[in-house]
């Protein structure tokens, strides 16, 4: 289970609900994992989105780069 804490632990905004932080990780890990070029694709661009939308761009630049 992810706490508030570890929200703040791994950088990601701390006004971020426990279920959209986990999802940003999932999808993180998901993307890490894989090992076909397109399902990369696939798992970076829903990342790419989450972060989007829930205002994580200074963590997905973290992560990217």
């Amino acid at each position: 289970m992810m706490t508030r804490e570890d929200i703040i632990r791994i950088g990601l905004p701390p006004k971020l609900t426990t279920i959209q932080a986990k999802r940003i990780v999932n999808a993180e890990k998901a993307c890490k994992n894989t090992e076909n070029a397109w399902a990369k694709k696939y798992w970076y661009t829903v990342f790419k989105e989450l972060c989007k939308i829930y205002g994580a761009e200074d963590y997905y630049r973290s992560t990217i780069h």
